[in-house]
């Protein structure tokens, strides 16, 4: 038996009245899981994409039961919110297989749920879960002095280590996010085009223009 936090990332009918779900978690990776009966009203609420929740699971890669952690107002949300959700799951499920004990990518994505919660900017939550993504799958983009010169401009000194201080710099300057935006889009879809994935629509429309 195992009981982890995870993120629900895809779901799909299966037979006449089951799912097949696909999660991933940081202590186990990704997980393709049955969910026995998932379709029934009682069950189905539980299984949508996109919510942080406790899998418990047994080694037959049954579910068995679903605690929710964190869900979204999908009702509330506007088109570029519920599309944020699409992407995400999207990118975890073609580039995240193993588990990362170190990763703080379930923290991140709670965060940018919570954001989406609130009505509030999430554009620096979003670029910060994309680069945890990127870190977590091994296409972690240098993130040199030059590079910050070219995408953010003269006067930029940060460590190279950490993004924390780059996410700082993006929090107070919602002009410095989205050139940051851009290049972040840039840099998923050089990604995925080496690895020979579509992305099925345009990163831009998970962005608001003002």
């Amino acid at each position: 038996m195992f009981k982890t936090p995870a993120i629900i990332t895809k779901v799909d009918n299966y037979k006449e009245n089951h799912l097949l779900i696909s999660v991933f978690s940081c202590e186990y990776g990704k997980k393709s899981l049955i969910v026995f009966g998932g379709k029934s009203k009682k069950k189905n609420t539980d299984f949508v994409k996109g919510l942080i929740s406790e899998i418990e699971f047994n080694k037959e890669n049954y579910c068995l039961n679903s605690n929710l952690i964190q869900s979204y107002n999908w009702f509330l949300f506007d088109k570029y919110r519920l599309k944020v959700i699409d992407y995400i799951c999207f990118l975890i499920n073609k580039l995240l297989f193993l588990e990362d004990i170190q990763s703080e990518i379930l923290n991140t994505y709670q965060s940018l749920l919570i954001s989406m919660n609130n009505n509030s900017n999430y554009l620096v939550d979003l670029i910060q879960l994309e680069l945890e993504i990127l870190k977590s799958s091994g296409y972690q983009p240098d993130l040199n002095d030059s590079v910050i010169k070219k995408v953010l401009g003269d006067g930029f000194l940060i460590n190279t280590n950490s993004n924390d201080e780059l996410l700082t710099i993006l929090k107070n300057d919602q002009s410095l996010q989205k050139a940051f935006s851009n290049f972040m889009e840039k840099v998923v879809l050089r990604v995925l085009n080496n690895l020979n994935i579509n992305l099925p629509f345009n990163r831009s429309e998970i962005i608001q223009k003002n």
